[in-house]
This record gives C-alpha cells, structure tokens and sequence, in this order.
C-alpha cells in the first residue's frame, strides 16, 4: 500500500544529494531547484493535507507567518506587474516560488513522524558531502576555480574581473548547480547539524570533518562565510559537564589546526602575505557604510510599502558605481518593501529563530538554531531573503526530529 511517509522519507533522502541532483538537471532539462524540489514539495503537501484533512493536520503558526510572506511578495508582484504574469500566472509560480515552498515544507515536517532512521542516513550522507565538498574545493584552489561549476558562473567572474583573481574569485565547491550562495546557506547550516549531533549523540568533537570545513570556506574567499564557520562549532560547547574545559580545548585546538593549515598552504605556494592584505584586510566596511547613507538618502520616500524594486534608477546613479546595490539585507529589504512588508518578513524569520531556539534550550540539540543564525548574519552583509535552502530545510527537519522525540519521552516518563 502507498504511504505518502514514504514519500516524504525518499524526498529528504534525494534533498540531501541536492548537489549531484542540480548537476544532473543542469546537464539536461536544467529547470533548477525551486522547480524540482520546491514544486514537489507543494505536490507531496497537498497530498499530506488531503490525507490527514484539514481538522486532524497540525497548522503551527510559522505556517500563518510564512504564508503572509508569500503573499505580500506576490501582492507586489501583482501591483506591479513584474513578475507574476511573465511568470506564465499563479498555478506556474506556485510551482516555483520559494516563499510559498517553505511554508508547505513547515506543514510537512510538522506532520510528519520523522523516524530515527531517516536521521542517522541524513547524517551518514552529510558526513559524505563534507567530504566531497572538500576534495572539490581543493582542486578549485590549486587547479581550477570553476571545476564543478556551471559556466554562468565563470562568465560572472570574468565580467566582474574577479576570474583571474586568486583574492576576488568565489569558489562555491560542490553546491554552484544550486546557486552562488549555498556554500553559507547551506553547508554551513549542513555542518552545524553535524556539530550538533556529534555533541549531543557521539559526545565528541568531530575534528576531521570540521578541518575540512574550514578548508571549503576558506576556499570561498567569502569573510561572512569565514565568521559563519566559527558559529557553527559553538554547539560543541554542550559537550561534557565542564562547558569551559570544551571551549579551553576548542579555543586551543582551533588556532592549532589554523597554523598547520596555513604551512600546507605554505609549503603550496600560496601567497598567504596577499591573501591577508588583499582579501582579509581589504576595505569592504565602505559598501556596508555606503549602504546606510542610500538607504538614509532614499527610504523616506516610500517608507511603509518600499519602493517595489531592488534598485531604482535613482540609487544607482546614488551609488555612482562604487557598490552594486544596497548592501546590508535587512536596510535593502526596508528599502523594497517598506515597513510593513518588512515587519512580516522579519517577524517571521525571528519566529523560526525562536523555534529552534526553543527545541535546542529543551533538547540541547543546537544545530538547527545556528543555521538559522548563519542567515540571519548573512543578510548583515549581503541581500539574501530565501530560506528555501537545501540545508536550512534540513534544519527544520533536524529541529522537529528533537522536538518530537523529547515529546514522545516526557509523556513516556509521565505515564
């Protein structure tokens, strides 16, 4: 007999080789990840709802919040006709659009029972992508930086003059067929989980996969993505009684392993002197500062429902060249859509950072949390509203697996 948990289960299964699924799509009918996984979440939800029905489903009101969300971006899509009609109607974006998608997946992990099974195969398979991850941000280092990589992202590169530049040039290791973006959307939302397990299952620091890491942010030349690796060692601070001997052992064990990183590079050949002047002491504070005064210049115009668009005619001639756009998150969101459509967005992402807050005070199971956070730390320093990411939805999986099961053991205890 068909169980619609079996495809749910096979669903997680085939997100956590979102990698190798992009490229494959890429290679062939290249429709990209919204439309692949996001349309077939939307199916498998509304089968979900079908089946369960309406009174006996669970509507937690992340689902509410994320909905509202969905149609404030999608009422400005209307109003202004930019989007939605081009998009070929609703029944096609529904199909493709992120907001939407993230609400059904809230609906399905809440109504889902998430077998330990299905854990333990995520985390097997997530050890497997850090691995991966790694020999290919090796090759992008030392041999080609756009080895695995679609060819629009090195046309990019090379229009932004950052090809050739061993200082300037992203490399997105294993996760380009996704988007720029995903090596801090989603591995490091990916390794803050396997923190987290290893702490609170294993009770040990997995320092191999973590060295790893480190070499695949590093690789991406990515500062945000730099300082989002440190958080995501902070759940292994719930390891042991003694929470300051972890963190002494961490605190010594960290600038140890950066040492013996950098005499590899060293003894590589890499110019660690440039690196150091030309990318970590570089001058970017003057986009984030060159943010502040656009935004101060320009959002009094249209402060309650934004501007509509990313940037006006008027910000660019503002921005006179010397940044692409408004480039702090939360004061270019404000500047497109206002502060009502900013207050729905920010409330719900603090909702989700609340939710995972919540499981991982209870459960001690911080991984999902920290994912979170690596989001909301992203959009200090970059424009990135899209939480339909392949390893923020796994955080959301991750984070009602623990909640359920300290549920499932208080009722046991108290019966």
């Amino acid at each position: 007999m068909f169980r619609i948990s079996n495809l749910i289960y096979l669903y997680f299964i085939l997100l956590s080789f979102a990698p190798i699924v992009c490229f494959l799509d890429y290679s062939t009918v290249d429709q990209g990840f919204y439309k692949i996984y996001g349309g077939t979440l939307l199916l498998i939800s509304l089968a979900l709802l079908i089946r369960k029905g309406v009174n006996n489903s669970r509507f937690d009101g992340l689902v509410l919040a994320a909905l509202v969300v969905y149609a404030y971006y999608l009422g400005w899509d209307i109003v202004l006709q930019k989007g939605t009609y081009a998009r070929k109607g609703f029944v096609f974006d529904a199909f493709v659009n992120p907001f939407l998608h993230i609400a059904c997946l809230i609906y399905v992990v809440d109504n889902y029972k998430i077998p330990e099974s299905l854990i333990n195969i995520l985390m097997k398979i997530f050890i497997g992508t850090i691995m991966a991850s790694f020999v290919v941000s090796l090759i992008q280092f030392v041999h080609d930086p756009f080895f695995f990589a679609p060819d629009e992202l090195a046309a990019y590169a090379r229009k932004m003059g950052a090809a050739d530049d061993a200082f300037e040039v992203r490399r997105t290791s294993v996760f380009g067929y996704i988007g720029m973006l995903e090596v801090s959307q989603s591995f490091l939302p990916i390794v803050a989980l396997v923190s987290a397990y290893y702490a609170k299952v294993k009770h040990k620091i997995p320092f191999v996969w973590l060295i790893m890491g480190l070499v695949v942010v590093f690789a991406t030349n990515s500062r945000f993505v730099q300082v989002g690796f440190l958080m995501t060692l902070m759940p292994l601070l719930i390891l042991g009684k003694n929470k300051w001997r972890t963190l002494l052992i961490i605190s010594f064990a960290t600038p140890i392993i950066v040492l013996l990183f950098v005499q590899v590079l060293v003894f590589t050949g890499f110019d660690i002197d440039g690196y150091i002047q030309n990318r970590i002491l570089a001058n970017s504070a003057s986009t984030r500062l060159l943010a502040f005064e656009i935004f101060q210049k320009f959002f009094g115009q249209n402060p309650w429902f934004g501007s509509g668009v990313h940037l006006s005619n008027e910000v660019i001639v503002a921005l006179a060249g010397r940044s692409s756009q408004i480039h702090v998150g939360y004061l270019a969101h404000l500047y497109s859509y206002g502060i009502i459509g900013s207050f729905f967005a920010f409330v719900f992402w603090f909702l989700i950072a609340r939710r995972f807050y919540r499981t991982a005070k209870i459960t001690q199971f911080w991984g999902s949390f920290i994912g979170m956070g690596v989001f909301l730390w992203a959009n200090v320093t970059l424009v990135y509203y899209i939480i339909f990411t392949y390893g923020l939805m796994m955080s959301f999986l991750f984070d009602r697996y623990y909640w359920n099961k300290h549920y499932e053991e208080t009722i046991k205890e108290d019966a």
